[in-house]
C-alpha cells in the first residue's frame, strides 16, 4: 500500500508494536521527553527526544548511553517484527519502512 492512507496504517502499525512491547510512547504535542513516532517523508521515525525546559536541556546531554541501548532495542525488535530499518548516523532516529 503507497499513499498517505498506507503511511498512516504504517505509523499506526509501529506505534502499536511499540506499545505491545511494553514501550510508552509520547503523545504528539507533549513536552515531555520520550519516545516519539512520526511520519517523515517515505518512513515512519522513532526518536527519543527529551522535554522542554532546562532540567530536560541537562538530561539530553546526560543520557546518550541510554539512547544508544534503546536504539539498539528498538531496530532489534522493529526488525523482528518483519520491518525494514535503518537508524540515521546523524540524528540517530531509527528509520522505519515496510518491507517491499
Amino acid at each position: 500500500m503507497t499513499g498517505a492512507r498506507g503511511e498512516d496504517e504504517l505509523l499506526a502499525d509501529v506505534c502499536r508494536t511499540l506499545e505491545r512491547a511494553g514501550f510508552d510512547l509520547v503523545a504528539p504535542g507533549s513536552d515531555a521527553d520520550g519516545l516519539r513516532v512520526c511520519r517523515e517523508a517515505d518512513a515512519v521515525v522513532v526518536r527519543w527526544e527529551p522535554g522542554s525546559g532546562p532540567v530536560a536541556a541537562h538530561h539530553a546531554m546526560d543520557h546518550e548511553s541510554m539512547r544508544m541501548a534503546l536504539r539498539h532495542a528498538l531496530t532489534a525488535l522493529l526488525t523482528q517484527t518483519g520491518y525494514a530499518v535503518r537508524t540515521d548516523p546523524a540524528s540517530g532516529a531509527v528509520q522505519v519502512r515496510r518491507v517491499p
